[in-house]
């Protein structure tokens, strides 16, 4: 499908280089995963069949990849090529960020709470997917689907949620050598989820991350809609949602506080890298950072980025000051507008997002939570609706001045404010 003869077209995304693309049709990738399905190793090594090898005894990756060929089998039908689909890296991280803090403006963002007991945003939860030019963020370490090497469901969104998007491990191909993981940030515009079931609220599947039902386990809502992209020379059709894959600082990394304190936004050190997480998120999401070729399909796709506790999860990062600086970094973007989405119970750190709520209310959510560590006496006063209100139509500036010199715990962020 390729019409390159026996070779095929390889980009290898292990081998550092900033700004790769690869881009490819849907028939062009299902070719890739049934030869290495059937054991055809294209002369190469590469991280898909080496995935095939260490996954051995383990299901849920078989799942993703078999259901994506079943679905496909039937969109397919008569030769078709299907739609594009598009995989890219940044450059690296810079903070050209900073020349945007006075011109950009902070909009309010949409708040998708009700899974910790507040207000409904009306949207499909965002590990979900399904809402019409929503990204998904995967919650991301160093590579992409973490220390579960893509091989299953696990008690982290990074090592699940991949699973539910069986395109990601798909392109996996182009990760050279045998422990070939693609690395982190990452971006696949044109994801489509396959699997039921994953939503953000673990507490229905037992503290982990979705669950693969043993019966019609294919997504039969999946998303049918597309939009007319231009990537270099070629034009065509991509489904109107995305895969991004994007890491945080690691505050536990630093140990400095116990895990309780951190559970709890008790940490100093939890509120002393904002630059780097917003240089972090500025570089997965901002269009100009990658290559000039997926630049308009980027921007085309990427209108409204959906997250939950990114920072605030297993790397145990203040969810107060992570909302906060995932605002302004959005804000700093220019484009896309943010959806944040809170759980009482989360399959990391969970009933942490319970103290963006503030008061009675984030009271409720953290006995709602059943994670004894959690201190309800902790919860501030103030809430995510007032924080808003305090800076939205403001310039970007005056958050990140006013989270740059943020005081100590044990006050909550937003009280500080």
């Amino acid at each position: 499908p390729f019409g390159t003869g026996d070779f095929v077209p390889y980009v290898d995304f292990n081998v550092y280089s900033e700004g790769k693309v690869v881009a490819i049709t849907q028939r062009q990738l299902a070719f890739l995963v049934v030869n290495a399905l059937l054991g055809n190793t294209a002369g190469a090594r590469n991280g898909l069949n080496g995935l095939l090898q260490r996954c051995k005894g383990f299901a849920g990756h078989l799942y993703s990849l078999l259901s994506f060929l079943a679905v496909l089998s039937r969109e397919l039908e008569g030769g078709k090529q299907g739609s594009l689909l598009a995989v890219a890296t940044p450059r690296a991280v810079t903070d050209e960020w900073r020349q945007h803090l006075s011109d950009r403006m902070l909009a309010a963002p949409t708040l998708c709470l009700d899974s910790a007991g507040s207000t409904s945003c009306k949207l499909a939860d965002f590990m979900a997917g399904g809402t019409r030019f929503q990204v998904v963020t995967d919650i991301a370490g160093s590579n992409v689907g973490g220390g579960a090497g893509l091989c299953e469901i696990a008690n982290t969104q990074e090592e699940s949620l991949v699973q539910f998007y069986g395109e990601i491990i798909a392109f996996s191909f182009f990760a050279g050598g045998i422990q070939g993981e693609l690395p982190v940030p990452l971006v696949l515009l044109g994801a489509r989820r396959y699997l039921n079931e994953i939503t953000g609220q673990s507490s229905a599947y037992g503290g982990r991350c979705g669950q693969i039902s043993s019966k019609n386990w294919l997504n039969d809502n999946i998303l049918e809609d597309t939009v007319w992209v231009q990537i270099g020379d070629t034009g065509g059709t991509m489904a109107a949602s995305s895969f991004m894959a994007v890491a945080s600082r690691c505050t536990s990394c630093l140990n400095q506080c116990t895990l309780q304190n951190m559970a709890n936004n008790n940490c100093d050190a939890q509120r002393r890298h904002l630059d780097a997480d917003i240089s972090l998120w500025y570089q997965a999401y901002e269009a100009s950072m990658y290559a000039s070729p997926v630049r308009d399909a980027f921007r085309t796709l990427v209108r409204r980025i959906g997250t939950g506790p990114w920072g605030a999860g297993e790397w145990y990062g203040d969810s107060q000051q992570y909302f906060l600086a995932t605002w302004l970094a959005t804000s700093l973007l220019g484009g896309p507008s943010l959806d944040y989405y809170a759980y009482s119970h989360f399959c990391e750190n969970p009933g942490n997002q319970c103290f963006t709520l503030g008061g009675d209310t984030c009271r409720r959510c953290v006995k709602d939570s059943l994670n004894t560590i959690l201190w309800d006496t902790h919860c501030g006063h103030r809430s995510i609706h007032d924080v808003i209100q305090l800076f939205e139509g403001r310039p970007a500036a005056s958050l990140h001045q006013a989270l740059s010199s943020v005081g100590t715990p044990p006050g909550q962020v937003f009280d500080l404010l």
